[in-house]
């Protein structure tokens, strides 16, 4: 296995779905509206790398969600970490992991990053009263809606990115050209 070309492919996939996801956010601003997808960047490299890869990984694609978002520098990259470490220490009692439990996964991590999120704001007084709390809870509900097709798709994206880079063999799906 080769982990820096691992390492690199992911780290590209997980800052393109960022920056997908800021293009999306600064068009669903007029709705005051927005996503928050963390989950599948933080999953699928934490079920794949080895923890030296995993570090450099998810440090730069954390970087790259605080660049996105108002939060300290560091903020998502340490939450980012912390997700990880946890996946990897809970690998034992996961079992094996289907597609199915990966994204059920992902939508956990993305809730709970969400929760994370939330109380810093809370914490840094930009709650104002019930308006917040409502929109706080469409935000939520959307992104928790929005995260279980964009982590399927993203999954799939990142294996075919591996598959074209030869580092491993994608599955023929039948019935599908991509």
């Amino acid at each position: 296995m080769r982990t820096s070309s691992h390492w690199a492919i992911f780290t590209a996939a997980n800052i393109l779905l960022l920056a997908l996801t800021a293009m999306v956010n600064d068009g669903l601003a007029g709705w005051s509206l927005s996503l928050f997808i963390a989950g599948p960047c933080v999953v699928w490299p934490a079920l794949r790398l080895p923890p030296p890869a995993l570090l450099g990984c998810l440090a730069l694609s954390g970087l790259a969600a605080d660049a996105q978002l108002p939060t300290p520098p560091g903020f998502l990259m340490i939450l980012f970490l912390a997700g990880a470490l946890l996946i990897q220490l809970a690998l034992p009692w996961l079992g094996s992991m289907q597609r199915a439990r990966q994204i059920g996964l992902a939508w956990l991590v993305n809730a709970l990053y969400f929760a994370v999120f939330t109380s810093w704001a809370v914490v840094r007084n930009q709650a104002h009263g019930v308006a917040f709390w409502e929109h706080a809870a469409v935000d939520f509900f959307l992104s928790q809606l929005i995260v279980l097709p964009v982590t399927l798709w993203f999954f799939d994206f990142q294996n075919s990115l591996l598959a074209l880079a030869g580092l491993t063999a994608a599955g023929r799906r039948v019935g599908r050209t991509f």
